[in-house]
């Protein structure tokens, strides 16, 4: 996991390492330890001191830690090892391992950790009990007001990080099992609606990649299969009639209206993030420092420099706005997204409101405000649209995905050239597949190659990139998971190298 800015000194230097550890020697209480280690920064040593302690005042608090490192510090063998140890029936050290596992082709030792994992009657990350133990620690750091909002948010946009960065790619990885003919098709279903089940007693960012998998698990599935006829036996296991139920019902129509930056149910999702990322932006010289990559936009005419100015300064008023409606109801605003689902819903076939729910439905005018913000961020957007870089990088994505729905109709294989797509019908109108900077046709690297079997390995695979190194050190490149990027020069031409693209 990356070190995570919190945009605010006074909280930056509340949790520098050596200010956490003397907190903790103020006291015993084991609440306050945890939350203390909890505060620490990624790869921070000073969290596995701290949670040390706490877990000698309270053993219990041993699977608690483990989780805790997984989820701020990163996953590797290490991390995962510490969870299966400590944590045994926890069916989130299981999906980690399966997700290691495949992502180092050792697929069969994977799908037997997926099993485990389904086996396990729920995926804990511990919220209920870590979300007290930060508002100790809070208290005990004397923060309040725009710090206390601020140090929240910071771990409420964490948590969601870890969502986001690896439980979103579990659907992946338990989905490749049947394409790379491992384990049935059925059962790679049924082990998806039960990943669903487990990310839907989490907490509200997770039901909606639970919301993922079940479509999933419903696609992976034969029409005349149902749900419930799907799901395991065992009196423990994840899945019952009931959840499904609960699931299929969840969120609702009302959330899932159009995208326009207004819709509460798609703004609650990251509010945590945009109230956090609304400290770096009330202040504009932080845009101009380029915290969001908006620093050296090279715009065509006084107009356009005019327009992203002004974008600039309504993106700080509307974070200044979010904030001041946030610091209202702060500790409740907080306390609904570091909290999670509550144990006595985790399990629950009932679809009774989430506090994340609640929240939308009480405080209108929080999330008005989010929208606004939201918006704000768009146009800010959009005013640097014509940055050269920026509009090269965007006639670059509209052949990502031709590019890839023409493997998937030719067996995995990409097109031998970029006129193939134009000649095949890929492209509804022709796009100029040269550089807008330069002129120069882009490089196209993955003629008579097949898409990558893995989310992971598609995930830095090369399809296309311009040769004008940005910066001197970058190559502007499209991947074959769908998105684009920069890569360093020497990182794109070693990939070649090893695909028999350069000698």
């Amino acid at each position: 996991m990356i070190a995570l800015s919190t945009f605010r000194e006074s909280v930056a230097k509340a949790f520098a390492g050596e200010h956490l550890k003397a907190a903790a020697t103020r006291t015993n209480d084991p609440e306050v330890l945890l939350g203390l280690a909890a505060l620490a920064q990624a790869g921070s040593p000073v969290r596995q001191e701290i949670a040390h302690m706490a877990t000698l005042v309270r053993p219990g608090y041993a699977p608690i830690v483990a989780v805790l490192a997984v989820v701020l510090d990163g996953v590797n063998e290490s991390s995962i090892r510490e969870v299966l140890e400590r944590d045994p029936d926890n069916a989130l050290g299981y999906y980690l391992e399966g997700a290691l596992l495949h992502q180092s082709a050792k697929e069969h030792q994977a799908l037997e950790a997926f099993r485990k994992a389904a086996a396990c009657s729920e995926m804990r990350l511990y919220e209920s009990t870590t979300a007290p133990a930060l508002f100790k620690a809070l208290d005990a750091l004397h923060l309040v007001d725009r710090d206390r909002l601020c140090a929240g948010s910071w771990m409420g946009c964490r948590f969601s990080n870890f969502g986001a960065s690896v439980l979103q790619l579990l659907r992946n990885s338990v989905s490749e099992l049947e394409q790379l003919n491992i384990g049935t098709r059925k059962e790679v279903a049924d082990l998806l609606l039960v990943l669903a089940a487990h990310l839907f007693g989490t907490n509200y960012y997770n039901r909606w990649l639970a919301n993922a998998c079940l479509e999933s698990a419903l696609f992976a599935l034969k029409a005349k299969s149902a749900p419930a006829d799907s799901a395991p036996t065992k009196d423990d296991a994840a899945v019952t009639t009931a959840r499904v139920g609960a699931m299929l019902r969840w969120p609702g129509v009302e959330a899932l209206r159009q995208d326009d930056g207004t819709n509460p149910w798609d703004l609650a999702r990251f509010l945590a993030d945009r109230i956090h990322r609304a400290f770096a932006y009330e202040d504009p010289s932080q845009m101009n420092a380029g915290i969001f990559g908006e620093r050296d936009l090279d715009l065509p005419g006084s107009q356009s420099k005019a327009r992203l100015e002004e974008a600039r300064q309504n993106v700080s008023i509307t974070a200044k706005a979010l904030i001041e409606v946030a610091l209202v109801d702060c500790d409740e605003i907080l306390r609904a997204y570091l909290t999670g689902i509550p144990p006595r819903l985790a399990h629950s076939g009932v679809c009774e409101p989430t506090l994340v729910e609640k929240l939308i439905k009480e405080k209108p005018d929080l999330f008005k405000a989010a929208a606004a913000n939201e918006i704000a961020m768009r146009a800010l957007w959009e005013a640097g649209a014509r940055d050269p870089w920026r509009s090269n990088t965007s006639r670059m994505m509209q052949l990502v995905w031709p590019i890839l729905s023409y493997a998937t109709d030719h067996n995995h294989s990409f097109p031998p050239t970029i006129d193939a797509l134009t000649e095949k019908g890929y492209l509804a109108r022709p796009v100029p597949a040269v550089s807008t900077i330069t002129g120069r046709p882009y490089v196209y690297t993955a003629a008579g190659e097949k898409l990558p079997a893995r989310a992971s390995d598609r995930g830095r695979f090369v399809l296309l990139y311009d040769d004008e190194p940005v910066h001197g050190v970058c190559y502007q490149c499209i991947f074959a998971w769908g998105g684009g990027g920069k890569l360093p020069i020497a990182e794109v031409k070693e990939q070649l190298r090893k695909r028999g693209k350069l000698a």
